[in-house]
């Protein structure tokens, strides 16, 4: 009965002229892929073209939304897919395009792939589309694919994909194994994101990976070779080619082992690493890193520079070798070694310099380690520094040190009790100085001032640094000049920064006058010299504020003044600065007395308000004469740049002022 069934509808199927037929079903699927909710239309009348619409079609991470299937087998057999969009982070697509052109003439199928693509936080739309030809044996012969392009109004990237299935036997009797080796070439490559902090110019280089499953897991292989082009990837710029990394490692969900990865940069070295990293929770489960023989240099100015370009460290000229270890494990570092073989640092601008330079820097996350530094010489702005050995005590995150010497001169700095940690993302230390006596002759001829006589000392009693911001705890005396000069609330705001920030309080005390005029070669003034900087203040190492009064101190002893000290304290004061003798013929007189002398400067920003020890209607005295013979200096110009200041104190040193008479 079945069988006369089945003969009636073969018989019927001409007589009801069928034009299409058309199949559902809730879900195919296989190895490769699966396609939900599945409609096939096969279309008897348009030489049998098959339609298929579906809800979403998955290979693998990447899924369609809506895909249209459309098989044309005629003479010359195609297959197109499109779809909305397509899934595929962190990327979004649309409109995708999925054709093989089967091309009987050639006898080789060609697949185009063509999409709409960009990253989910980008606003700008690129083009993508590739050309592969496929194999006659496509689970075993390469697919060479050529014509790759991305496009978009920042980015062309042109490239080619060579992928080749590959089979490898686990051992002779047992299964084969998939596996797959692919090489990208990319020439000529441009590209920039819309913040501008990313971006590379005429890249060109290549990629090859190789992969084959293993014990449940796939192991891989890489090589990237950039042959040439500039990038740039925010602090960090690269201007060569001639790189190469080299990765191989192991995987298997969750576990992604870089079993050895090994990066060559020209000019810096070689590094070394190995790393296992969680896929899925996208950590580091561990990190070691190594490099040996590094080019000091290569490493400053690729990786340090452009993290500190602003910093006192953003313009150095370095050299010497450097070997480098580092283990974590996940975000927690636990080991690191430097070792640093006779290096030389100068800063461009000549604030500081270290030759010769030595250091073994141990740390351990688990236990205290001994670090061991030190120069051969040295030099900060123009005074030099001595040879000098420095070691010191790490325990995790904080140094400490009993003492170090700094030979400075024929004296030094002497630091006691120091200590430094690194708490809430900043470094915070404090320090204990002592200034050994250091001569007052080589210490100016170093700084390239007039030669002084004696000795400079002193003590500082602590300095602190915690939040960018340097604080001298207590009063800060040196001696000088036979006398004492002190330093209290000193304050600087991120002295390692662009534009630090300082201020002060100075005061001076029982400075012997002679001792001072003898030094500068400023003619001769005895008696005892006071006075007081009041809330100084310094922007960039520059003077902006400050309220200055430096005269004589009252006291029994003898006060003479030659007249080369009242032509140079004449010539500070500057224009409209007169000089009144007693009489004409006194100006023949060698020195003359005086009850007192002194001048005053109100800095704000560039102009300095000038006084002096006594005011007058129009102006102010500089020098008070007493007795016989006498003389009294006056000033009337109120109002001067601190440029012209510093004008005149040159000048004077120099012995090039002249005097004026009244």
């Amino acid at each position: 009965m079945r069988i006369w069934g089945l003969m009636l509808l073969a018989w019927s199927l001409p007589l009801c002229a069928m034009t299409e037929i058309s199949l559902s079903a809730d879900s195919i699927s296989s190895d490769l892929f699966q396609l939900d909710k599945p409609h096939a239309v096969l279309n008897l009348q348009a030489q049998q073209q098959v339609q298929v619409h579906a809800d979403r079609l998955q290979l693998g991470d990447v899924r369609l939304d809506n895909p249209n299937i459309r098989l044309d087998m005629g003479t010359r057999p195609t297959l197109l897919v499109t779809s909305d969009q397509l899934q595929m982070q962190p990327y979004q697509v649309r409109q995708p395009k999925i054709f093989l052109d089967f091309r009987p003439q050639t006898r080789q199928p060609v697949l185009s792939f063509y999409a709409e693509v960009k990253a989910l936080q980008d606003e700008v739309w690129g083009t993508f589309h590739l050309n592969c030809q496929v194999p006659a044996q496509a689970a075993t012969q390469p697919w060479r694919c050529e014509d790759g392009l991305y496009h978009d109004v920042r980015s062309h990237v042109p490239f080619n994909v060579l992928v080749t299935p590959t089979w490898k036997d686990a051992n002779k009797s047992g299964p084969a194994a998939r596996g797959v080796d692919l090489e990208l070439a990319v020439r000529e490559a441009r590209f920039s994101d819309a913040s501008g902090l990313h971006a590379g110019d005429k890249l060109t280089g290549k990629v090859n990976l190789s992969a084959h499953e293993q014990a449940g897991g796939w192991r891989w292989q890489g090589v990237f070779q950039w042959q040439q082009g500039e990038l740039f990837w925010q602090p960090f710029y690269f201007a060569e080619g001639n790189k190469r990394f080299e990765i191989r490692g192991f995987y298997r969900q969750p576990y992604a082992d870089i079993e050895q990865a090994t990066l060559e940069l020209q000019g810096v070295g070689t590094l070394h690493s190995q790393s296992r990293i969680n896929v899925i929770s996208k950590e580091f489960e561990f990190l070691k890193v190594d490099a040996k023989e590094v080019d000091f240099n290569g490493v400053y100015q690729a990786f340090i520079q452009p993290l500190i370009p602003h910093s006192a460290f953003g313009h150095l000229n370095v050299s010497g070798k450097a070997d480098w270890s580092f283990e974590a494990k996940g975000l927690q570092p636990l080991k690191f070694h430097l070792n640093i073989t006779d290096a030389s640092v100068e800063d461009q601008a000549g604030k500081f310099g270290f030759s010769h330079f030595n250091a073994d820097i141990p740390w351990d996350y688990d236990r205290p380690r001994q670090i061991a530094m030190g120069y051969q010489s040295g030099h900060i702005l123009k005074i030099p520094l001595s040879e000098t050995r420095w070691q010191a005590e790490v325990d995790r995150f904080s140094i400490t040190a009993p003492r170090l010497q700094l030979p400075i001169l024929d004296g030094g700095l002497d630091f006691q009790d120091i200590s430094a940690a690194w708490i809430n993302q900043s470094m915070v230390w404090h320090v204990k100085m002592d200034l050994q006596p250091i001569s007052m002759s080589s210490f100016s001829q170093a700084l390239g001032w007039p030669v002084m006589r004696g000795q400079i000392a002193g003590t500082i009693p602590l300095v602190t640094y915690a939040n960018h911001e340097l604080r001298m705890v207590g009063d800060m005396q040196f001696k000088l000049f036979n006398g004492m000069v002190g330093m209290s609330d000193l304050d600087i705001d991120d002295p390692l920064g662009a534009v630090p920030k300082l201020h002060a309080n100075f005061t001076m005390r029982e400075i012997d006058l002679g001792e001072i005029t003898r030094t500068f070669n400023f003619g001769s003034i005895s008696g005892k010299l006071e006075g007081d900087i009041k809330d100084l203040r310094l922007q960039n190492w520059k003077p902006v504020s400050m309220d200055a009064f430096v005269r004589t101190a009252d006291g029994p002893f003898e006060k003479k003044i030659s007249q080369r000290a009242v032509e140079n304290i004449t010539a500070l004061g500057g224009e409209g600065t007169a000089a009144a003798l007693q009489r004409t013929f006194l100006r023949f007189f060698k020195e003359f007395g005086y009850e007192k002398i002194g001048l005053s400067c109100q800095l704000r920003g560039d102009i300095c308000k000038m006084g002096g020890v006594e005011p007058l209607p129009d102006g102010f005295v500089i020098v008070k004469g007493k007795g016989a013979p006498s003389v009294n200096v006056n000033g009337y110009t109120q109002y001067v740049s601190w440029k012209d200041v510093l004008g005149r104190m040159q000048r004077v040193t120099d012995s090039n002022s002249k005097i004026i008479i009244d």
